[in-house]
């Protein structure tokens, strides 16, 4: 009974060992990508889902995004250095990779406009989340397809994607006024409506 008891304690004991092994691998960098963690600290590409116009693109399979702020130089005189750095504006482009599939094109999806109605054809959408916990990680209501490249080879799958540009965008963290702000007090000022007309602007672009 004894050797069995020992048996037992020592099968538990490893036992042990491995699950803490594995928890400690689970929440390690390399774990934390893994798809065996669905509540990994980190976002991977495999727990995205992509919409384009609130519909799931399943045959997209990248994005990238690029959002800068263009600063100005506001100079004094003798002075080697500028006084300050003025924001100017803010620009949203990216990319949209896709699988080729006849019959589904971006054209066909009213994504990308055709020869004759680009003159006309409306905003779309951008929308990623994180399809285990639901979080957002980016959206954009007014986006235009600006270009398109497609590979076409022997043997190999075509791809297409799509050069985007958008106006505003909102990530994981809704946009929000700075602490103490007050848009009342923004109202002066001229040309367009002053601060007030600009700050109307950026909230109707995010659907504010």
């Amino acid at each position: 009974m004894a050797a069995m008891r020992n048996a037992i304690e020592e099968a538990g004991t490893a036992t042990g060992i491995l699950e803490n092994a594995a928890e400690s691998l689970l929440n390690s960098a390399v774990g934390a990508i893994s798809p065996f963690n669905n509540f990994g600290r980190y976002f991977t590409g495999s727990r995205a889902i992509i919409k384009v116009n609130d519909k799931l693109f399943g045959f997209a399979f990248g994005v990238t995004l690029n959002i800068s702020t263009s600063v100005e130089e506001i100079n004094t005189i003798d002075d080697w250095t500028p006084y300050e750095l003025a924001p100017s504006r803010i620009t949203v482009s990216g990319t949209l990779s896709m699988f080729h599939i006849p019959g589904k094109s971006p054209t066909a999806e009213l994504v990308q406009a055709n020869v004759l109605s680009f003159l006309f054809h409306r905003y779309v959408t951008i929308d990623i989340s994180d399809q285990t916990t639901g979080q957002k990680i980016f959206s954009t209501r007014k986006a235009v397809i600006t270009g398109r490249r497609q590979a076409i080879e022997a043997g190999q799958i075509s791809t297409i994607v799509l050069d985007w540009k958008a106006i505003g965008f909102a990530d994981d963290i809704t946009p929000f006024w700075p602490e103490g702000f007050s848009e009342a007090g923004s109202k002066s000022g001229g040309g367009l409506g002053g601060f007030s007309g600009l700050l109307s602007s950026a909230s109707r672009a995010l659907g504010l």
